[in-house]
């Protein structure tokens, strides 16, 4: 699984929730970062925010797939709106979260994602 989120706690707090849910979580804190590790696009999902410095969530989807990456992705963002949530499904997140948002739902939803798209049955 990719994590991108800018915030540090907030970050960890992801990490150690889905960690114990058996997933594999490489987290990152810019888009850049996460687009520059090589293994990025042989992960089987994605997790991230919105607003970041530098490339956003949605930049950093659309680069994975121009990549050739198809996994399930959602959307983390203090920043709803409609227009954001039309733009991040039209590059692919299958669904968006406001923030401040329940983790449990974001491993629901990531498991709903993951069967949708008929993933592997591998940790992310």
């Amino acid at each position: 699984m990719l994590l991108l989120e800018d915030d540090p706690g907030v970050r960890r707090s992801m990490q150690l929730v889905f960690q114990g849910q058996g997933y594999d979580v490489r987290a990152f804190a810019s888009g850049e970062a996460l687009l520059g590790d090589a293994r990025a696009v042989q992960a089987a999902c994605l997790i991230a925010d919105y607003a970041l410095a530098g490339k956003d969530g949605i930049s950093v989807l659309s680069s994975l797939r121009s990549a050739g990456w198809q996994g399930p992705a959602l959307l983390v963002s203090a920043f709803a709106t409609p227009d954001l949530e039309r733009r991040a499904r039209q590059a692919g997140f299958a669904e968006i979260f406001e923030k401040p948002v329940k983790l449990h739902l974001l491993v629901d939803a990531l498991e709903r994602a993951r069967v949708g798209q008929q993933a592997p049955d591998i940790p992310c």
